[in-house]
């Protein structure tokens, strides 16, 4: 019965949803290539196989990135088994390609209902899924075979909602054989929920194991036309008007520090264009990271490209990212350029990466700052660059590494034992 209520909740909630998708598809081009497999019309076809047969989900871009390392060692320990990977976002399904090339299959996760799932957990056949970090869907979840989490972590508000429904919550989670999470902290709110302890090991952040491919600094430079003058920071994975609040905040440095150089990288792909014009509004000179034949000596360079956010790391001094600076975003990734060796500087808006902030605060890699006192923090470190921040953020790469071996051996010892 419940299922009944919940199928049809879930069916006032896209037919309230589907005008916004479409005004989104028409106007940002967003889910053109997902929106017939999201609502179950198109469904991919998986071919026969006798080996086993795991399905991985990741959210988007960030949870794809961090899985990478563990199905790369899944396919060197198991080369015969077959992956096929779901995302939710197109950019998650990009990042999929391009970070995991040896996936057997890529595809969106369709709408919850159960009669789309079914079918495709029918064509699938399925051994094991595998969830990264959560999406924690009822008929998802309920109708696969065998369900593991891994990476996993759950906010204090997802907890606080689903402890309202312990009727619900308590049998949804005992449906996860094996729990592989970040922190203890997170371990604690799944105890809460229900969640047996011995199912439950903590294991560390995946994202901590991401490999970072050194580039040819020589050719991304001539690239972007930068010269050994400049002094470069990488404002990554930026929202709809962080863009304004940021180029506004660091406009008093530009005369202070003539060879300045921006990289502007926008969270979203769809949004390049929006963010062009924004710089076209303000008299901005700019250039595009798409447009090789551009001269390029204009202050900032609009990188609208998807994969590329770890070389503009490579390439600063400095990297601010985005997404901490307005209300509704919660932060992004900062382990990563502290992992490259880059200060990194981030908004007072971090309440999804409460982890990462703690980590890199304490190891000295990064600084949270406010909007109101960024242009000064930006200058103390462009006037006197801090080799201690580099130095920290290299060491704490090295000490938090090895996520992956303790939640491949999780997998191995529980699971993978057919």
């Amino acid at each position: 019965m419940f299922r009944v209520f919940y199928n049809a909740a879930l069916c006032i909630f896209v037919i309230l949803w589907l005008p916004k998708w479409l005004w989104e598809m028409l106007r940002h081009q967003k889910h053109r290539f997902s929106f017939a497999e999201k609502l179950g019309f198109k469904l991919p076809t998986f071919p026969t196989t006798q080996e086993l047969r795991i399905w991985v989900h990741s959210i988007s871009v960030g949870e794809t990135k961090a899985v990478a390392s563990l199905i790369t060692e899944l396919r060197k320990k198991y080369p015969t088994i077959s992956i096929v990977l779901s995302t939710v976002t197109e950019t998650g399904y990009e990042e999929a390609k391009r970070s995991i090339p040896k996936a057997d299959q890529y595809f969106f996760l369709p709408l919850d209902f159960s009669w789309t799932i079914r079918r495709l957990i029918q064509r699938m056949k399925p051994d094991l899924l595998v969830l990264v970090e959560g999406d924690f869907w009822f008929n998802f979840i309920d109708l696969a075979p065998r369900v593991i989490l891994v990476n996993g972590k759950i906010s204090e508000r997802s907890t606080s909602s689903f402890l309202k429904v312990p009727f619900f919550s308590r049998p949804f989670f005992q449906k996860i054989e094996l729990l592989c999470v970040q922190s203890s902290t997170y371990a604690d709110r799944f105890v809460r929920l229900g969640v047996n302890p011995k199912r439950m090991t903590v294991t560390g952040n995946l994202k901590f194991d991401q490999e970072f491919l050194p580039i040819d600094k020589n050719q991304w430079r001539a690239h972007l036309g930068l010269t050994s003058t400049n002094q470069v920071i990488t404002l990554g994975s930026t929202h709809d008007q962080e863009e304004e609040l940021l180029l506004n905040a660091l406009e008093p440095l530009f005369k202070k520090f003539p060879d300045l150089k921006i990289l502007l990288v926008p969270r979203h792909p769809e949004r390049f264009m929006e963010v062009a014009k924004l710089l076209e509004k303000k008299q901005i000179e700019f250039s595009k990271y798409s447009d090789p034949l551009k001269k390029r000596d204009q202050r900032v360079i609009l990188v609208d490209a998807m994969g590329v956010l770890s070389s503009c790391y490579q390439l600063s001094e400095l990297a601010i990212v985005g997404g901490s600076f307005i209300k509704r975003v919660g932060g992004h990734n900062i382990f990563e350029p502290a992992a490259l060796g880059i200060p990194v500087l981030f908004g007072p808006s971090m309440y999804s990466q409460k982890d990462l902030v703690t980590l890199v605060v304490d190891a000295g890699a990064g600084i949270q700052v406010s909007l109101e006192n960024l242009a000064k923090v930006v200058e103390e470190l462009l006037l006197n660059p801090s080799q201690q921040m580099h130095q920290a953020g290299l060491r704490l790469a090295h000490e938090v590494h090895g996520s992956t071996q303790r939640t491949l051996h999780c997998l191995e010892t529980t699971l993978l034992k057919k």
